[in-house]
């Protein structure tokens, strides 16, 4: 469950860890807060890359930035082990995850235990849900209903596309399923790999969800059925409809997620997606991880 946050601030002390340039979008929105003052960064451990982008704040060790910082801006959490980052929760160091945690969800319940008792802010990533179109489908959709997302990329890990894949659906459909059925197929001619994870929540909502990688073109796209209302989203062509209508999203405020973590803690306002949303995907990907390992297995 959420939980609302009172925190009383002049100045924010942000501190970096990770790699800088991976981080540097999310740094740049970031400085547009005037209580965010930048105290430094760690980033040995991490690749230097030509054309890195360069910010003048001191480098520190791992723990002396943490005990600088007031929040963090993490992308690297095999450079945290975990008692730190019980420490740094206990601490009441908020931090944003700007990429997925390499943790388990029993590691996730006990830092969200932690979180809880600490109030402690912790966002997880969640690009896809603050676009207005997913915004759009969250407010609009009607329940129950078929929900039908199709994703392929070689831009990312698989695995971190179905995360967010359901990350983006968690209002909705949900995060925990209460059916799974997952198949996934092959074809080394066609350079191609495809998952297909079907998934039922207890509200009837279904959700089918194709996604790995096509020799042809990227895809992204999300149909959704439910009674008097058909809808047809294309993210690469940026076209979206309803019954067949086009939409006009552009009034839709462009929400950003880096804003949306700091406004939480300077505002007192509930975040977005935090990490018990993050563990029940983590749980449910592994549900399906164990369905399709045993599809290939047969």
């Amino acid at each position: 469950m959420g939980y609302l946050y009172f925190y009383i601030c002049d100045m924010l002390n942000l501190g970096l860890i990770g790699d800088i340039q991976l981080l540097d979008a999310f740094i740049q929105k970031a400085q547009k807060h005037r209580e965010v003052h930048i105290t430094g960064k760690s980033s040995v451990g991490t690749p230097s890359k030509p054309g890195h982008t360069r910010y003048s704040v001191p480098e520190f060790n791992r723990i002396e930035l943490i005990e600088r910082s007031d929040v963090l801006l993490i992308n690297r959490f095999s450079l945290l082990p975990f008692d730190l980052l019980c420490d740094m929760v206990k601490k009441s160091k908020h931090f944003f995850a700007t990429s997925y945690p390499e943790l388990t969800s029993n590691e996730c319940n006990q830092i969200a235990k932690l979180a809880e008792e600490a109030q402690t802010i912790i966002q997880v990533t969640n690009p896809f849900y603050y676009t207005p179109a997913i915004q759009w489908l969250n407010a609009n959709v009607k329940q129950p209903s078929l929900i039908e997302v199709s994703h392929f990329s070689d831009e990312q890990p698989a695995d971190d596309i179905l995360v967010g894949l359901i990350l983006m659906l968690k209002n909705s459909a949900g995060t925990t399923p209460k059916k799974i059925n997952a198949v996934s197929f092959r074809s080394a001619p066609a350079d191609s790999e495809i998952n297909s994870i079907q998934m039922e929540f207890g509200n009837g909502t279904r959700v089918n969800i194709c996604y790995g990688k096509m020799s042809t073109e990227s895809e992204f796209r999300i149909k959704t059925f439910a009674n008097n209302q058909f809808t047809d989203f294309d993210f690469i062509r940026n076209q979206y409809f309803c019954n067949n209508i086009p939409l006009d999203l552009s009034e839709l405020e462009e929400k950003e997620e880096t804003n949306d973590f700091l406004n939480s803690i300077i505002l007192k306002k509930q975040n977005t997606t935090n990490i018990e949303d993050y563990s029940a995907v983590i749980q449910t990907v592994q549900r399906i991880k164990s369905k399709l390992d045993h599809f290939s297995g047969n």
